[in-house]
């Protein structure tokens, strides 16, 4: 559930042409869509290190897919009323309702520039860095470190409170692209044990 962090702040990894925390956030709340791949390396305490890819897509305001492909098959799947989560090694789709005011992810979907409210945010410029540190202590998590190159974020990096790492590097990124609903809508083997929370 360690990726889950990262899927709360996912939709910052858009467009950023900014000199300022305001600029960066008025530009993220006109962002409709974009689509990237990634790779995810995430480095857990006394446990070493796992390496996961796939492709992620969002309509803002609306859907989520954060699709893993390797080492193994895994989804996220978010919209404004249920996450979805399905895992192939256990062949298991759980579905659970979520209040979107109480759910950060479904705050930064619906209003991005809202996530002042949440997270304390800077902005260097000649560092192209976009720091997110959470408003509120023991939120589980010390800080979420955007990279922006030639205008897009291009990678994520993040500690928490436990002393685990995490590094996500964002390739093929795209802006408002042409996103189909067939996307938002993957498929899962017949034989999988479906769990309504």
């Amino acid at each position: 559930m360690k990726k889950l962090i990262f899927i709360m702040v996912m939709m910052i990894s858009a467009v950023c042409y900014a000199d300022s925390v305001a600029d960066v956030l008025a530009q993220l709340d006109k962002i409709k869509s974009y689509s990237a791949d990634f790779t995810q390396k995430t480095e857990l305490e006394g446990f070493g290190a796992d390496t996961y890819s796939g492709r992620l897509y969002i309509k803002s305001r609306t859907k989520a897919l954060w699709d893993y492909q390797k080492p193994y098959r895994q989804f996220y799947l978010f919209d404004t009323k249920m996450m979805q989560f399905y895992d192939s090694e256990t062949k298991q789709l759980i579905k659970q309702k979520l209040d979107p005011t109480a759910n950060a992810f479904m705050r930064l979907m619906l209003s991005p520039a809202d996530m002042k409210k949440d997270f304390n945010v800077t902005y260097n410029e000649s560092t192209g860095r976009l720091t997110l540190t959470p408003a509120v202590k023991n939120s589980g998590i010390n800080a979420i470190t955007f990279t922006v190159k030639n205008g897009l974020v291009t990678g994520i990096t993040t500690k928490d409170q436990n002393g685990n790492n995490t590094s996500i590097l964002l390739t093929n990124v795209k802006a408002d692209p042409e996103i189909a609903e067939s996307v938002f809508s993957p498929s899962v083997p017949k034989d999988t044990q479906i769990f309504n929370q």
